[in-house]
């Protein structure tokens, strides 16, 4: 069990870092501090609260949305390693919190 939620915890500490570069700091700020308390206390009351507030972010699909967003170069295209790999993390975090129409 802890290897899976090791996983998670590092895959929501990883996106907290795209979401800044995606222009939603306080979101990423949030999505670390969730992570942290999520590796702290890894009980099934927490993993549920986890899987809601996850569940809570991704709600709205937006103009603006986590969806919604890209991983820009400083010229404003798309890195394309990051951006890949924070659709990547928005699909295992999306799965981990039972989400399954995150695009």
């Amino acid at each position: 069990m802890t290897d899976w939620i090791d996983d998670v915890v590092g895959s929501m500490s990883r996106f907290s870092e795209l979401l800044h570069l995606v222009g939603l700091p306080q979101l990423g700020d949030s999505y670390k501090n969730e992570a942290e308390k999520l590796n702290s206390d890894r009980s099934d009351r927490s993993l549920q609260e986890t899987r809601e507030w996850i569940r809570q972010t991704f709600q709205y699909q937006g103009g603006g949305s986590i969806p919604d967003r890209y991983v820009a170069k400083d010229d404003g295209s798309v890195d394309r390693p990051l951006n890949t790999e924070y659709r990547e993390l928005m699909q295992i975090i999306g799965v981990f919190a039972g989400e399954s129409s995150i695009s």
